[in-house]
């Protein structure tokens, strides 16, 4: 009797066993997915402190839109750029099944811009980029987020509700046709990386060496074996190191570990840190840091003739008589400022406009010029009082005045020529700007004060290298510098040279590189004399963080600079309020 009670047990043992391991093991059932319709309800605005979120809100009056167009197609419009979209889902039984058995389910939106927050049942399930005032980045990827199904209800109905920014772009919210799918969750589905960077800057000094923490999560109820692998290159993609491990995450674990990179030479650096399994890759990210960025060596590379091709170009300027015309703007205007069309005569005679803020308060004001990105299209400058006047210049061919481009892709046009080439107009209307302000009886010509994004960025370095009525200045991830560096670093506009140069098979690169410094602002950089302070975007693809550098650096005057670790082709509104903190300071004018 013994006997039999001590096998019973032994058999009871083994059962229990062999069904922990049964629920521990990976279930690799093909997933089930779901299509539903491209019907959303869509309210514009930003909702501030309301309840668009929630899945028992009443949103019987939003109008309904299809995600297979965009929302411009079908006449909707934003409010400053926000909208939200909602949609009521169920699942199928089998979806429910695998939903159940997986324990969570991937929602596919499509692609979509720019920034956004998802919400499912009322919680926060992701989230991409960052709204204002802390704009960050323009995404217009796909979106995929998980979903686990403690925020679920697998037998009813689940609402989708999402909040976007469109970035002040024409595309914002669905694009390219988007629709929606749920699946159940996979494996690869369940894993999350994060890394940490051992600098809150992503900006190394010193004898600190670079260095990254790796944690990889496993949500899933069973160990995951698969390689680690973290490259390392410089921004031109030049090799550094790679190593890659083998390595097993535990269920409900994470795998976390350290990698430095000692002595590093001043400059940018990427890192991609991806996790494999099976051949598919699991989670990836790549991102970019930075190691002494002052002591980056990018000389000037100025011609002999470099100053006198400038103080000639002036010369050329002043002889334009710059026929100022003044076009009020009433529904523009504010409670504080007057808003009006500005239109004169710059270098070539050519008609260039902008949009002028002016104040209503009497008195002599201090003024902020504005510039451009590359492409922009027109806004208007602040409208709500802060003791400045505003200007915000559109250069000719781009934003007021492309209606009338005559000049095709603008930074290759005239590339034949340094007389020829497009920068040395579009630089003078930077200079033009500055006339009309001077002009103006309401402004304190003493007071001028220059800022811009990108295009604008570097614009903002011409204008305080190539005139001394500029007081200050704060550029911001600043384009048009280091040229063959910057060819090696980002794809674009390096495309737009190479399409230039298949359709003038006699033009040669030693011949383009030569032309282009004299439009180079880290050689117009030199003359500056102002305070400066620049912002950069460390992820920056578009006009990356080396070439903000190669001007910064040679910058004799008073100078500092702000980097946004997380962002690209943007910076954080810190930035802003420190420029606005410099310019107060330096032309005294105090909060109102």
């Amino acid at each position: 009797m013994k006997a039999l009670r001590l096998g019973l047990v032994i058999l009871v043992g083994i059962s229990f066993l062999y069904s922990c391991q049964g629920n521990n093991e990976e279930d690799t059932s093909a997933p089930v997915k779901e299509s539903y319709s491209g019907v959303w309800k869509f309210h514009a605005g930003e909702g501030t402190d309301s309840l668009w979120m929630n899945a028992n809100y009443n949103d019987s009056l939003w109008q309904e839109i299809t995600s297979s167009k965009s929302l411009k197609e079908q006449d909707v419009s934003l409010e400053n750029g926000f909208g939200w979209y909602r949609k009521t889902i169920r699942f199928c039984d089998s979806l429910q099944a695998a939903i159940k058995k997986s324990g969570a389910a991937m929602l596919h939106l499509g692609k979509f811009a720019a920034c956004d927050e998802v919400y499912v049942n009322g919680n926060l399930v992701g989230k991409t980029g960052e709204f204002p005032h802390n704009y960050k980045g323009y995404f217009d990827n796909e979106r995929n987020y998980i979903v686990y199904d403690k925020d679920l209800n697998l037998e009813g109905t689940n609402t989708i509700a999402i909040k976007f920014h469109d970035g002040w772009s024409a595309a914002g919210g669905f694009i390219e046709g988007a629709g929606l799918s749920v699946s159940s969750a996979t494996t690869n589905d369940k894993f999350a990386l994060k890394v940490i960077v051992y600098d809150p800057d992503y900006i190394f000094m010193g004898t600190n060496p670079i260095k990254i923490g790796i944690d990889l999560q496993n949500n899933n109820k069973w160990n995951v074996d698969g390689r680690l692998y973290v490259t390392l290159t410089t921004d031109d993609y030049q090799p550094i190191s790679s190593d890659s491990l083998d390595i097993e995450v535990g269920k409900n674990s994470n795998f976390i570990k350290d990698y430095t990179f000692k002595n590093p030479a001043p400059g940018f650096y990427r890192y991609t840190v991806q996790f494999r399994r099976k051949g598919e890759t699991v989670c990836e990210k790549k991102f970019n840091v930075g190691y002494e960025p002052e002591k980056i060596q990018s000389p000037v590379d100025a011609k002999t003739d470099f100053k006198e091709f400038w103080d000639n170009n002036l010369k050329e300027l002043a002889k334009v008589a710059p026929n100022y015309k003044l076009t009020p703007i009433p529904e523009a205007s504010q409670v504080d400022y007057d808003m009006y069309l500005v239109e004169m005569r710059s270098f070539g005679n050519e008609l260039i406009r902008g949009y002028y803020a002016k104040p209503k308060r009497e008195g002599k004001h201090p003024v902020i010029v504005e510039y451009m990105g590359y492409g922009s299209s027109p806004y208007y400058p602040n409208q709500w009082w802060d003791g400045f006047a505003y200007f915000v210049l559109s250069i000719r061919g781009q934003a007021l005045n492309q209606p009338a481009n005559k000049y095709g892709t603008w930074i290759t046009y005239g590339l034949n020529d340094k007389s020829d080439y497009y920068y040395r107009g579009a630089f003078l209307d930077v200079i033009r700007a500055l006339d009309f302000v001077s002009s103006r009886a309401e402004i304190d010509a003493d007071r001028i004060v220059v800022r811009g994004g990108s295009q604008g960025g570097a614009l903002s370095f011409v204008a305080a290298a190539l005139d001394k009525r500029v007081k200050a200045a704060a550029p911001n991830i600043p384009f048009l510098s280091d040229y063959p560096d910057y060819f090696k670093i980002a794809l674009w506009p390096k495309s737009d040279f190479d399409n230039y140069m298949q359709g003038h098979p006699t033009a040669q690169w030693d011949d383009i590189y030569n032309l282009l410094t004299y439009f180079d602002i880290k050689n117009l950089a030199q003359w500056i004399e102002c305070p400066v302070v620049m912002g950069i975007g460390v992820q920056d693809d578009v006009c990356p963080p080396h070439i903000n550098f190669a001007a910064y650096n040679q910058i004799k005057a008073e100078k500092s600079w702000m980097a946004f670790p997380e962002y690209e082709h943007s910076v954080g509104k810190e930035f802003n309020d420190t420029a606005m903190a410099l310019f107060r300071k330096k032309l005294k004018v105090e909060k109102p």
